[in-house]
């Protein structure tokens, strides 16, 4: 194959090397102080925050084009047992998860930029003691108390509607 690309393109090209995404997780417990960060992989610190090494996953993450999600689940280990006094005591129930996706330079560079998910602890899936623990996580806006605001259509927007 010929191609009229200057050479020094072309090496530039040879170069190029995709940009990794780092998986940074964040769990609230509602109603308390507590929270747990963590990442698998090794420990670091962005935008202050430090993020400790622990082998997780987050699978069955996915949306479907009339925008039904799927309640994906979060499986971490558990070592020492640092989830288990919140577990048994009822703490994980509707803690929010925090997924922040960062691109491997930025986090490197401690760049402020991310994309972010967040879920709900729908159940805890499966506890073993000192070693792992699944989390069922659902979406934010599913549940039996959440409410989506209606729209208005009053004047000045819509002239043609009177009160």
């Amino acid at each position: 194959m010929t191609t009229t690309a200057p050479v020094e393109h072309l090496q530039e090209a040879l170069k190029l090397q995709a940009d990794a995404e780092v998986d940074l997780f964040y769990i609230k417990l509602k109603n308390l102080a507590a929270e747990f960060r963590f990442k698998s992989d090794d420990e670091v610190t962005w935008q202050g925050k430090k993020y400790e090494a622990m082998a997780c996953k987050l699978s069955g993450d996915s949306q479907s084009a009339d925008g039904e999600e799927s309640r994906p689940l979060l499986q971490a280990m558990n070592p020492l047992g640092i989830f288990n006094s919140a577990a048994t005591k009822g703490q994980l129930d509707l803690a929010v998860v925090t997924r922040y996706r960062v691109l491997r330079r930025n986090l490197d560079n401690d760049i402020n930029i991310y994309t972010r998910r967040m879920w709900y602890v729908g159940r805890i899936r499966e506890l073993i003691s000192g070693q792992s623990i699944s989390l069922e996580l659902r979406n934010m806006t599913e549940g039996a108390n959440f409410q989506i605001p209606c729209r208005q259509f009053m004047p000045p927007d819509y002239p043609m509607v009177t009160l």
